[in-house]
């Protein structure tokens, strides 16, 4: 796991797998060109045991079964006649639950209980 895009809130013991299941969660700050979207099952995988975003969909079906990936990418992008400075939405998904803010933040806390696998065959 690095940690260079992800700023470790106490309870973070910095180990690897499993669920986080405190109430302290963490924070990831994606870089500048990953949409919000890919921030998001990026940010579960980092977390968890997946070695990629597409494991976590897998495992826990896609993320659009939550929140809808175009409207969260578009929903903080700012334009000439907008500013979209602030704002948060908050979403659950994969046993966390996800918050999104105008500044890209990405934070993640555990649900009590995480959350139930899809049976892929």
């Amino acid at each position: 796991m690095t940690t260079d895009r992800l700023t470790l809130k106490s309870g973070y013991d910095g180990g690897t797998g499993g669920r986080n299941t405190d109430s302290e969660g963490f924070v990831y700050q994606p870089e500048p060109e990953q949409t919000l979207s890919e921030a998001v099952t990026t940010a579960v995988a980092e977390r968890s045991e997946f070695d990629d975003p597409i494991a976590v969909a897998d495992a826990y079906g896609p993320l659009y079964d939550a929140v809808d990936p175009a409207a969260l990418d578009a929903l903080f992008e700012s334009s000439p006649s907008t500013d979209r400075s602030g704002g948060i939405v908050t979403f659950d998904y994969a046993g966390y639950r996800i918050s999104v803010d105008a500044t890209r933040k990405v934070e993640l806390v555990g649900l009590e209980g995480g959350a139930k696998r899809r049976d892929v065959q």
